[in-house]
């Protein structure tokens, strides 16, 4: 007699983990159409009756969540996985962190994971919920594998991501506002009086930095003061591409701009560091304005004028989101921005 087909032996000849024909059996709307009808197209051909008992144990929720984080040394992502982490405990949840360090993998001797690999780790765990900060889905090209893993993913378990909705692909995203914090920044040196403006930090290859340089450009325009292009330094998110950048700033231009924007705290804190290494001073003589509070700026000698994109609220909203998907509630709750605050501070 032949041997009675088991999930394992369905999730093998559909290609797909063991999660997911779990969801398929449940109605799970997490599970992308094409990959419903291959797992639906195997069972029927096979007249496959899953065990009741047996379907229980694999739909069983193990309480844990995966955390995929491109670089946890960096201050905004060290912020946003102790909100989450203590969000998760306080609803019950254990958190498992993937740390794929390839935010800074220009210029860090760490191994960079592929978060391909991490991607199919996860799927093949048995993890209730994804939560994703940054990394490759940051970059402005995206690699068709990356997109294929993710979507496979997103087809087994739901997935939250803090960064950008792509095309073509669903999941639950919270966005923060990238044009608003550096509207206030701009804005603030422009109501103290500053006309020449340079703005530095981030990466070109990033789309944050694109939309960020985009709105920086923008705001000058409408306030009619001159685009220096020179006065612009796109290179990276930390301490040392602060201090490049003024450096770079110096070396290719006769006289440098009354006030700079940086792209973050860090970025500033580079910045003025190189610009006390060549006899000048923040604000007296350049002030500059960060787009995104680091903790402890506020002790840094000057203290940065900065905007605070408040990271716990951030944390709140992802786990909200997270347990409306979870409890099969995804439209019962109210997506809205995270407001912004501008912090004061000596350096402008």
């Amino acid at each position: 007699m032949k041997k009675p087909l088991t999930i394992k032996d369905i999730a093998e000849l559909a290609q797909v983990s063991i999660a997911t024909v779990s969801r398929v059996l449940n109605n799970n709307s997490w599970v992308a159409d094409k990959t419903r009808s291959r797992v639906e197209k195997v069972i029927q051909e096979h007249n496959f009756s899953p065990n009741l008992l047996a379907r229980g144990m694999i739909s069983k929720k193990t309480q844990t969540l995966a955390i995929v984080v491109s670089d946890i040394s960096n201050p905004y992502f060290v912020m946003l996985v102790a909100q989450i982490e203590h969000e998760s405990l306080r609803l019950g949840y254990k958190v498992t962190l993937y740390d794929t360090q390839s935010a800074n993998r220009t210029s860090r001797e760490a191994p960079v994971v592929p978060e391909e690999h991490i991607f199919n780790s996860i799927t093949d765990s048995q993890i209730d919920g994804v939560i994703i900060l940054g990394g490759n889905i940051d970059y402005n090209d995206i690699a068709a594998t990356y997109l294929q893993e993710l979507k496979k993913l997103i087809a087994t378990v739901p997935v939250v991501v803090v960064g950008r909705n792509l095309p073509g692909v669903e999941y639950a995203c919270v966005e923060r506002d990238q044009a608003g914090c550096v509207r206030l920044a701009t804005r603030h040196l422009i109501e103290k009086g500053y006309r020449r403006i340079g703005f530095i930090g981030g990466s070109k290859n990033v789309y944050i930095t694109r939309e960020r340089e985009a709105v920086f450009r923008a705001e000058l325009e409408a306030a009619k003061l001159p685009v220096e292009n020179s006065f612009i330094v796109l290179n990276n998110f930390y301490l040392q591409h602060g201090y490049e950048a003024i450096e770079t700033l110096i070396s290719t231009n006769t006289s440098l701009p009354d006030a700079i924007v940086a792209i973050n705290d860090h970025v500033a804190k580079g910045a003025i560091r190189a610009l006390k290494d060549h006899n000048l001073s923040v604000p007296d003589n350049i002030a500059i304005v960060s787009c995104e509070y680091f903790p402890g700026s506020e002790y840094f000698i000057p203290r940065i004028a900065t905007v605070d994109h408040q990271n716990a609220l951030i944390g709140k909203e992802v786990m909200a989101r997270l347990m409306a998907i979870l409890n099969e509630n995804a439209a019962g709750i109210a997506v809205e921005k995270i407001p912004l605050t501008l912090l004061n501070g000596e350096s402008c």
